[in-house]
C-alpha cells in the first residue's frame, strides 16, 4: 500500500514531529482502510461463473455482456478494483474521474478526466460513450 497524505514531509517538517508522527500515522492507516479500492475488493468477489457483490450473485454464464459504468472522485479506486476481479469477464468500463493518477492501472477500462466543477469536452464524449453502450443493451447484459 502506498501513502494516502501526499505532503507527508512537509507536515513533518515543523512543530512536535513526534505528535504530528503519530497523527499522521493513524490518519494515514485509517484513509488506507477507507480506500474505495480495497473496500470493494472486500465485498466482491468472482467464483467461476458466479459474481458475488455483498449478499447479491450473478451467474455470469448467462449474460451476454458484462459493463462497468463509474463516476466521480472514489471512481478510480472502484473502477480499478472491479476491472480487476472481473479481468477478461468484463466486455467494457468506462470510469469518469477526476483526477487520472500515475497508480491507476485498468485493463478494459477506458478512463475520462471530467470536468469539475463544471463538465468538459472529455466528460461529454465519455457520456456519449455510455450512451451508446446502453443504447446497445439487451436483457442479457450486467452492468455495474
Amino acid at each position: 500500500m502506498y501513502k494516502k497524505i501526499k505532503n507527508w514531509e512537509k507536515i513533518l517538517a515543523r512543530g512536535d514531529i513526534k505528535s504530528r508522527q503519530i497523527v499522521l500515522d493513524i490518519t494515514d492507516k485509517t484513509l488506507q482502510r477507507l480506500d474505495s479500492y480495497y473496500r470493494i475488493k472486500s465485498i466482491m468477489e468472482l467464483d467461476g461463473d458466479i459474481l458475488h457483490i455483498g449478499t447479491k450473485n450473478w451467474d455470469l454464464s448467462k449474460k451476454r455482456n458484462l459493463y462497468l459504468l463509474g463516476a466521480g472522485k472514489a471512481c478510480n479506486h472502484m473502477a480499478m478494483a472491479v476491472d480487476e476481479i472481473l479481468g477478461d469477464r468484463l466486455t467494457r468500463g468506462i470510469a469518469i474521474v477526476k483526477i487520472s493518477e500515475d497508480t491507476d492501472k485498468f485493463h478494459k477500462t477506458e478512463v475520462f478526466v471530467g470536468g469539475h466543477p463544471l463538465p468538459n469536452e472529455e466528460g461529454l464524449r465519455a457520456c456519449k460513450e455510455i450512451f451508446k453502450i446502453v443504447d446497445d443493451a439487451t436483457p442479457d447484459d450486467l452492468f455495474i
